[in-house]
């Protein structure tokens, strides 16, 4: 497994290169000089719980050429299109019939559309991302992403159809139905309407696109502003230690430094991206091969479950629940210059590979989708977000998710909050091919092992055994005769019960759920007591023969009483 940092900087003393295995890191040191930087990017390091901005990662460039619906089309321009929490990039095409449209590319999808006409357009105030609806030759349009933006001057590129003489602000709507995609400009009086579908990048058939180490160069590149931080007296490179001081002592000339609120906060937030190392089972900053390919864990989200109902209320009714945590699970990112984006998600119940969906299902009209089960809904707030993701996680961003059941053991799921809505398939894969990728020394899930809510834990085997105990010792006070038998009995249960499900697949995984164990426990106590019972029955009788004089009459009421006795 390779261990080359994909984030990297200049030193801002030497202009020597500096790596740096996350994008969010607060402090990097250069192995040059050994000045320390200080990465002083807004939103980075007020808190040291919010990502960064993945930069320009896209294969694509002006003069890539491709074919779409059987006509080849070249870009010309580019258009980057910020909102409060990222950004997206509008391709320029045109095509070889004389035709023009745009290729969309928005973090892990890509939309190509072309300019029509649509009677009655929605209002902007009243288009609301996973409730509103809209017919477009006959089929039915749920609203996918609702915000404002603004079109930066200094982000165009090439040939454009309008002149950006300035900064613009701007709304736009996107609507989806299946593959197909509509997204309506309210720059004018009238609103502009566009028109197109889903698209994978391989379909498009690309020529002359950026080369795997030039999409490194500008992906990698960490933005923001950096600076190194020296003593103000001998001007010696000043290196902060874990745990907030009041005060800092130069290495070199022993000088006492003061550390003021914006130091102190810095600080703080250095220590908290290191204590966070620790808290992830893919570490942010490590790699690892997985379908053939090597991928960069380029981000990770440790998300609080919330209550499903409480987290709607407080998300489309302006409801302020207090949300508590009712468990946790982490969504890992990771990237691959050539093949994109990919997600882990690690779960109470394990590891899935998901992605999301460039076809949505096909939806009814409650939003539900057709022919699929449904499983759940529950909330989701993020607690922290360490690394870089194409869009800013903040600390404390609330969705709203529903998953249903696809096939056997596949799941489909939406994720909905006040701006977009998105659908994601994800598929499980075995911890074991996790640990083998990323070279993790723990082969067993911590997960699994401490987590699951279906392990069978040794609190559950003791509770079984206890009953099983309880129940039986009294007849081995009754039976005088078959006492070792009895005593058999009990241990041969007692061991069972202590070994059933301890054994472990190649997934780390019990080779019987909790359920299953609690049912196989239960009837092993029924039978181990109904045999040792059955004893007492026996001698119950003998001893009815005797009081009775052998008469059947006698037996038969004598025997049945002093049974269930």
């Amino acid at each position: 497994m390779s261990q080359t940092p994909f984030f990297k900087t200049d030193c801002p003393s030497c202009g020597a290169p500096v790596e740096a295995h996350s994008a969010s890191a607060v402090t990097l040191v250069c192995g040059y000089c050994n000045s320390m930087l200080v990465r002083k990017d807004n939103g980075v390091v007020d808190s040291g719980r919010d990502s960064a901005l993945l930069e320009d990662f896209s294969p694509l460039q002006i003069g890539t050429s491709g074919t779409f619906v059987a006509q080849r089309f070249t870009l010309v321009g580019r258009l980057q299109v910020q909102y409060d929490d990222g950004a997206w990039n509008e391709w320029y095409a045109l095509f070889d019939d004389g035709r023009a449209g745009w290729l969309s590319e928005a973090g892990d999808l890509y939309v190509m559309t072309m300019p029509v006409e649509i009677d009655n357009p929605p209002k902007f105030q009243d288009t609301r991302a996973g409730f509103s609806e809209l017919t477009f030759q006959d089929k039915h349009y749920i609203a996918s992403d609702v915000r404002k933006i603004s079109l930066k001057r200094a982000a165009a590129q090439g040939e454009l159809p309008f002149v950006l003489d300035e900064d613009r602000q701007n709304k736009v709507a996107d609507w989806r139905c299946e593959d197909l995609f509509i997204t309506l400009d309210y720059s004018g009086d009238t609103p502009e309407t566009f028109f197109g579908r889903m698209v994978n990048l391989d379909d498009l058939k690309l020529e002359n696109t950026r080369s795997e180490d030039e999409i490194k160069e500008s992906a990698g590149r960490l933005k923001g502003s950096i600076s190194s931080e020296n003593c103000p007296n001998c001007g010696s490179s000043v290196h902060w230690v874990n745990g907030l001081t009041s005060h800092l002592n130069c290495q070199s000339c022993g000088s006492e430094l003061a550390v003021g609120k914006d130091k102190a906060e810095l600080i703080t937030a250095n220590n908290l991206r290191l204590s966070q190392n620790t808290m992830f089972t893919l570490p942010v900053g490590s790699t690892g091969r997985l379908k053939n390919k090597e991928f960069h864990v380029i981000g990770a989200i440790r998300y609080l479950e919330t209550d499903a109902q409480e987290t709607f209320d407080n998300l489309f009714k302006g409801a302020k629940h207090t949300l508590a945590p009712e468990g946790q699970w982490t969504e890992y990112l990771l990237y691959n210059p050539t093949q994109g984006f990919l997600w882990l998600v690690e779960t109470d119940e394990g590891w899935n590979i998901s992605e999301t969906l460039n076809d949505w299902p096909r939806l009814d009209r409650n939003c539900q989708p057709q022919g699929y089960g449904k499983l759940y809904d529950y909330g989701g707030r993020v607690r922290i977000a360490s690394g870089a993701f194409y869009w800013r996680v903040r600390n404390g961003d609330l969705n709203y998710y529903s998953d249903y059941r696809d096939g056997q053991s596949r799941k489909i799921g939406s994720e909905l909050n006040s701006h977009e809505m998105a659908w994601t398939r994800s598929a499980p894969i075995a911890y074991r091919e996790i640990a083998d990728a990323f070279n993790l020394t723990n082969k067993i899930s911590s997960y699994t092992v401490k987590m699951s809510a279906d392990d069978i834990d040794e609190k559950l085997r003791l509770l079984m055994i206890a009953i099983l105990v309880i129940v039986n010792i009294p007849s081995l006070f009754m039976n005088g005769f078959d006492i070792l038998f009895d005593i058999f009995l009990i241990g041969w249960g007692v061991y069972t019960l202590f070994i059933v499900g301890r054994k472990r697949d190649e997934n780390g995984e019990q080779s019987i759920s909790r359920v299953g164990y609690v049912i196989c426990a239960m009837a092993l106590i029924v039978f181990v007591t109904m045999m040792n019972y059955a004893d007492l029955s026996d001698l119950d009788d003998d001893s009815s023969r005797v009081h009775s004089g052998g008469s059947y009459g006698g037996f038969s009421s004598g025997s049945y009483s002093g049974g269930h006795k």
